[in-house]
Formats: structure tokens, C-alpha cells, sequence
């Protein structure tokens, strides 16, 4: 049984979700006079759980189930500034699902330059909660996701899927001071 608060398939959109709105706060203004950066990870967070709900595996699948989600891996990039007053929004993709995984990306848009101002991605875990360890997705549940994505991704893909940290080499032998 899939939760009431799943979008239903037929609703589900080309593209991504609107999971989440806010304006920047002035307590996320930081001594650079812009959005300090945890204020980006917890409004993705904040995303990331409403769109859990969105598909099937917010607090009701966790009450159904016995069974939730884990982050095992997860990034953000930083595209633009973000300052105080901004009106921001998470678009949120569902972009692929195995027997026990959920890849998923949140693009945060500043509404009023319409750019993306950041991009997370993460990686989730389908965790029993009794037995603490990873756990398959309940068939039913496996099957929307799927569909889901397939639905969602039809008209292609967001741009920053896979990134990864490109810093200058380490320098090998250095002291450590």
C-alpha cells in the first residue's frame, strides 16, 4: 500500500518537483553579507524531506513500513550568490531507484534572478529500523518509484549530476604543522 501523500503516477510531472519555498532570513546572513553556506544544506534537507513524502517515504511509510531512508553519500554545489530577503525554491528530481537505493537532486532557484543558485545531490538507503541495517524497498514501492522516474526524467536530465570535489592536488609529503 503506497501512502496517501505520494503524488499519484498520472500527476507526476516531466521535470522536476516543487518540494519546498522560503525567503533567506537575516540570521542567515553571514559576515560576507550573503547566505552562509549550512543555510544551503538545510534548506535542501528541509527539501528533501518534503519531497520524501511526495514520493511515498516520509513519516507515513516509516509508520506502515518499520523501514526508512538513510543519506550514505551526498554533495552540494554552490552556483551564485544567495542574499537576505531572496525568495529560493527546491525543484527536486527523483533520478534512479534499485533494490535498496534512491538517487536524488535538488536544484535551489533564486525566484527572483529565475537562476539555479545550487545543486544537491545525495544518495539514499532503504534501512530497516529494527534490525538497523539496509533493506530492500517493499515491491510496490520499488515499482512507483521506477515508474516515477521514468516519468519524471522523460524530458531529460538537470545539469551537476555526479559532481565531485576538483581541488588543487594534495601535496603529497607535507608536514603537517
Amino acid at each position: 500500500m503506497l501512502s496517501a501523500h505520494a503524488i499519484p503516477l498520472d500527476k507526476v510531472p516531466q521535470g522536476p518537483v516543487t518540494s519546498f519555498r522560503c525567503r533567506v532570513e537575516e540570521s542567515w546572513i553571514d559576515f560576507n553579507d550573503h547566505m552562509n553556506a549550512m543555510y544551503y544544506g538545510i534548506i535542501v534537507y528541509r527539501g528533501q524531506a518534503a519531497f520524501s513524502a511526495l514520493i511515498g517515504m516520509g513519516e507515513d511509510y516509516v509508520e506502515r513500513t518499520g523501514l526508512g531512508k538513510v543519506v550514505v553519500q551526498s554533495s552540494l554545489g554552490y552556483e551564485h550568490e544567495v542574499r537576505r530577503g531572496d525568495e529560493l525554491e527546491i525543484r527536486s528530481w527523483l533520478l534512479g531507484v534499485d533494490a535498496k537505493r534512491i538517487h536524488v537532486l535538488h536544484e535551489v532557484f533564486s525566484l527572483g534572478t529565475r537562476r539555479r543558485v545550487a545543486v544537491g545531490e545525495q544518495l539514499d538507503l532503504n534501512f530497516d529500523l529494527t534490525s538497523r541495517r539496509s533493506s530492500p524497498i517493499p515491491a510496490e514501492q520499488r515499482q512507483y518509484l521506477t515508474e516515477f522516474t521514468r516519468i519524471q526524467t522523460t524530458a531529460g536530465l538537470p545539469g551537476g549530476i555526479g559532481r565531485t570535489v576538483r581541488g588543487p592536488a594534495p601535496q603529497l609529503g607535507a608536514p603537517i604543522r
